[in-house]
This record gives C-alpha cells, structure tokens and sequence, in this order.
C-alpha cells in the first residue's frame, strides 16, 4: 500500500489526540505497576536525655528501599516528610550505644501508597555516647590562593568574632585549642577582602560552632619602591681622637608596604657609621641600617663612607 501524502496529513487533530490518549493511558497503567526504589531520607535522633551527645557525627540519612505502585513512589518523592529515626532513650555518657535500623524505624506520611521494605545503608550504628560540654575557643582565619606579584597580606587575616562557643562530647571539647574557618579565597586580590565563613572542624567529631559563620578579613597591599634623600649619618668614634665622616648625608632605595615607605624620613632609616676601637688613619667603613618592619633596603649611596681618625 502506497500512503499518499494527503493521507498521512489527513485529520492531524484526530491522530495527535489519539497520540496523547495512548501516552495517558500508557502512563496510568505503568503508574499501576509496583516498582521498587532506592532513595536516602534523612536521619533524625529521638529523646536525647538532657546534657547528653554522640561523640562522632550522625550520619545525615540512611538509604531505604521503597516499594509500592510508582505513581506512588514519584508521589513520595515531592513529600518531603519521610525520615528514619533513632531512639536516644537510653543514652548515658560513657556507654557505647548499639542501634540496629529496621523499616520500623522509618517515619512515612499518613497515608502513603508505599512501604518500606528495607534500610539498606547503614544497617546498624555503634554511637559512643559523652556529657555535652561548652567552650569558648579562638577561631584562625583561614586563607587560599595566591596574590598578584608584588602584593602580600598585610599583617594577619582577622576573624570577627574572634573566638566562638564550641559544643559537643566533652572529651573532644577539653583538647581544643583553636578552631578555623573554611578558606577564604584571596588569588588575584589587590585590595581588603572580607566575607562571611563557616567554622570548620577537623575530622568526624559532633561538634557545633556559635556562631556557626564568622567573618574573615585580610588587609592586602601592594609594594612600593621609594628614594629617601639626604639622611643624616650617625657617627660613632673613640672620644678624645679628633674625628670625620664623609659624606654626613646618604640616600637610600627602598622597598616596602605602600602605608609604611609613603612618608619615610629620617626617624625612619638611620645609618650608624661605628669607628670605635679603631686606630688613628682613613677608613672606608659600611654603615649598619636600621629600617621599620617590611621595609627593605635596596641601595644606599654612597655603600661606603670616609672616616678620618687623628
């Protein structure tokens, strides 16, 4: 048989109808069908006597099978309000507390088309149980990345707070001494840069920070190269001997934070010329220097200096 063109584009409203009611209808009966569905729920703990935690951090959720028609399980799926729990009546500090998870333990809404068949992963849990205890403890200020050429961090990055109360099992509690932050990025920054950032705390112990988000702030500067002109020479000699230095004056090349070599003078960079202990005669001696912290010294003109001893 030869299908003209007439004839397959013929009633098209009727053929797309047709269409869609096959799709409903396939979808209707595969709805009907029982399916079965690997899903994870979240994991909550129930009546936790008062003053008591778990040493190690809970798992957030428990991975369940679920079986029922699928329309059923796609249902549950937009619900939200399915969840295991575990019975904390019987926790006491000191005592490892053993948990076996059964579907039993697996909260459904009222009247779901579906049931629990299995809790697949974890299927049991050894909680170490502790007194919850509270500590103030200082927080560090974490960075990461790297700054342009010619820029570093100006003194230490500070958090705001910067110490929080810590909670958890007192036996991790007491070894703390400090906490940090999750890294605040500084790569490629040419100026201050702040954010807000959660404390972060090191392998699987319970523990909360409060608050749980500080602020990070890192000063950072660019460096700068400066000519001081015409500094005073400081000259040390045996008294009693008749005593010159030449020249009285120097210049020196610097470098060194933008706040710190804007205004240098000569309170600043000072050269001490020491003759002392010397014998009478001409000597060429280098000047020690003294500059302000983060500012280098590049060159000094002149590198030597003339004394004269009689």
């Amino acid at each position: 048989m030869v299908l003209t063109a007439r004839a397959i584009t013929n009633n098209i409203p009727v053929k797309i109808a047709a269409v869609i009611l096959a799709l409903v209808l396939w979808a209707f009966a595969k709805g009907e069908q029982e399916g079965i569905r690997l899903t994870d729920v979240p994991l909550v703990l129930r009546n936790i006597p008062e003053g008591v935690t778990t040493v190690e951090q809970v798992p957030e959720t428990v991975q369940v099978v679920l079986s029922g028609p699928n329309k059923e399980i796609l249902k549950l799926a937009f619900m939200g309000d399915t969840y295991a729990f575990i019975d904390m009546t019987d926790a006491e500090p000191g005592r490892a507390l053993r948990v076996s998870l059964s579907p039993a333990d697996v909260v459904l809404p009222r009247n779901a088309g579906v049931y629990v068949t299995e809790v697949r992963s974890p299927k049991s849990l050894d909680l170490d149980i502790d007194t919850l205890s509270e500590r103030s403890v200082a927080v560090t200020a974490a960075t990461e990345g790297e700054l342009p050429s010619g820029y570093f961090v100006l003194g230490t990055p500070q958090s705001m707070p910067d110490s929080v109360d810590v909670y958890g099992p007192m036996s991790v509690i007491s070894e703390l001494s400090t906490v940090s932050t999750a890294p605040l990025n500084i790569a490629g920054r040419r100026a201050r840069v702040e954010a807000a950032r959660p404390v972060v705390f090191d392998g699987a112990w319970n523990l909360h920070a409060v608050p749980r988000d500080v602020r990070v702030a890192v000063e950072i500067e660019g460096t700068r190269a400066v000519t001081v002109e015409g500094l005073p020479v400081t000259f040390l000699h045996e008294p009693g001997l008749s005593a010159t230095v030449s020249p009285m004056v120097y210049n020196a090349q610097v470098t060194g934070p933008e706040h710190r070599v804007h205004n240098l003078g000569s309170d600043d960079i000072t050269a001490t010329v020491d003759a002392r202990g010397l014998p009478r005669g001409v000597h060429e001696l280098v000047p020690d220097l003294e500059t302000p912290e983060g500012v280098v010294i590049e060159q000094v003109t002149p590198v030597r200096f003339t004394v004269t001893l009689e």
